[in-house]
């Protein structure tokens, strides 16, 4: 069994910080991933912060850490990295990678700040024949799989519309939606967006109200929240005949029928029996993933050009919101425009 030497840029909540919780039951973290997975050994770690370095080295009992991310390429001899910075840091990060010979890398998103890098990323990967995977997660998660599958093959009948309601700005989480928007109703043709006054904690990741129309003609509204005593993340897709309600933080479907001769003038909705739910997360289904990429000389399931039409998607809405909500049909021509996800 080939085993990989692996390393993580950036001990923050998905890099490190979100199995910090004793409750969770699931690992949640790029560095639990690579420590619980047989073909896989975390031997190096990377931030600014000294305190994150003693704090995770000691818990997942690496024997390098680093500041400089550069010496780490150096020093290290990896087979695949992940890299968990801010998007403006990730083209610079992949470029060491390449050169110094990493044969993967686990992209978190949104996975630059502009088409321009974006694009560039992308390149230098398919050049030197190195595997990108984008964390855009439940593209990994089967209960996700299995309802773009029923979608697509018109199992749940005429789509009316479909929305999301979500907090944490329209790059930090938006990135997720918009990928998840691709991956049930395809390719995005054009945006609509405006301003809330439901502020966003991050002035630079402002929340917006978004329609997104969708390759198949379907809408989907994307509407963001600044909640603070609890979190909100799901799904609500009408059809002729079904109600589809996903709790995307738990990853829980919920299916709702109509009942026939309810004696009423209309057929009221109930919920189905059926009920799908994981208890495997996306950031380890993904690295199984691209581990077999690697091995098979395969396709990752969440590919650069998904991370860059997930990209687009977030800076179409932003130069909508700009411009007063005017219509921006996709692809863009905005190949610079910056974005900022701090």
């Amino acid at each position: 069994m080939m085993e990989y030497n692996c390393g993580v840029i950036g001990l923050g909540r998905i890099g490190c910080g979100f199995d910090d919780d004793p409750k969770s039951k699931i690992i949640n973290t790029h560095a639990g991933a690579y420590f619980n997975n047989k073909n896989t050994k975390l031997i190096a770690l990377c931030d600014i912060d000294k305190s994150k370095l003693e704090k995770y080295s000691k818990k997942y009992m690496t024997k390098s850490k680093y500041q400089n991310f550069e010496k780490m390429f150096q020093n290290e001899e990896l087979g695949c990295v992940s890299i968990c910075t801010h998007a403006e840091s990730h083209l610079e990060i992949v470029k060491t990678a390449v050169k110094n010979g990493v044969k993967a890398i686990f992209l978190e998103k949104p996975m630059s700040d502009s088409l321009k890098d974006a694009s560039a990323i992308i390149k230098i990967c398919e050049k030197h024949n190195t595997k990108l995977q984008i964390d855009h997660f439940r593209r990994f998660i089967p209960v996700y799989k299995k309802l773009a599958y029923k979608i697509k093959s018109g199992f749940y009948g005429n789509l009316q519309g479909c929305t999301f309601q979500f907090g944490a700005g329209i790059a930090n989480t938006g990135s997720h939606i918009f990928d998840l928007v691709r991956m049930f109703f395809g390719d995005i043709r054009w945006i609509e967006a405006n301003p809330t006054s439901n502020n966003s904690n991050n002035p630079n990741d402002p929340n917006l109200d978004v329609l997104a129309h969708c390759k198949n003609n379907l809408n989907c509204h994307l509407r963001m929240y600044n909640l603070k005593n609890f979190g909100i993340n799901e799904m609500d897709l009408l059809s002729m005949d079904n109600r589809i309600i996903m709790n995307l933080m738990n990853n829980q479907v919920q299916i709702f029928k109509p009942i026939k001769n309810s004696g009423l003038a209309y057929s009221v909705l109930k919920k189905s029996s059926h009920v799908d739910e994981i208890h495997k997360q996306g950031v380890v289904l993904g690295l199984e993933d691209l581990i077999k990429s690697i091995k098979n000389n395969s396709q990752t399931s969440s590919t650069g050009s998904d991370g860059y039409k997930s990209l687009e998607a977030i800076i179409a809405s932003n130069i909508s919101a700009r411009k007063n909500g005017k219509r921006i049909h996709l692809p863009i021509k905005s190949y610079s425009y910056k974005i900022s996800s701090k």
